[in-house]
């Protein structure tokens, strides 16, 4: 039996890195520790592994997860929005005049979603450091 993840359910590759990143300092801090001959080092590991690591996992998972719908998802949406109102056009539900006024409103709202979405990604990427979205280093 297969089973797909949902675009929610998959990992997300940040939480990996961070979780690496965390795993390293703690160990790295604990064994130092251990070398300098504190007693007490066993603490690294309680506040790496008990604290650090679950704290910073949710920071990523709770911050990437803000704002964000796949492009797929609005295209799914405006597809579907426009196949109902081709249908409301076709049973005669709505004059050519009306079909024609909604479509535009509806490619309108698309058009805006998809800027503000590119705005949010922007943002996004500014927040983690990265080069914004289509933007190239040269």
């Amino acid at each position: 039996m297969s089973r797909t993840l949902s675009h929610s359910a998959r990992p997300d590759p940040m939480s990996a890195v961070v979780s690496a990143v965390v795993t390293a300092t703690t160990l790295i801090t604990a064994f130092g520790l251990l070398a300098l001959g504190v007693e007490s080092f066993w603490l690294a590991f309680v506040v790496g592994f008990g604290v650090v690591l679950p704290a910073a996992v949710g920071l990523v998972e709770y911050d990437w997860s803000d704002d964000r719908q796949s492009t797929a998802d609005r295209d799914s949406e405006a597809e579907a929005a426009l196949a109902t109102l081709r249908q409301r056009y076709a049973r005669g539900e709505l004059s050519e005049v009306e079909f024609e006024r909604r479509l535009e409103q509806l490619l309108e709202t698309a058009a805006v979603s998809a800027r503000h979405a590119d705005r949010t990604e922007h943002r996004a990427d500014e927040k983690r450091g990265e080069a914004p979205t289509g933007v190239s280093d040269q």
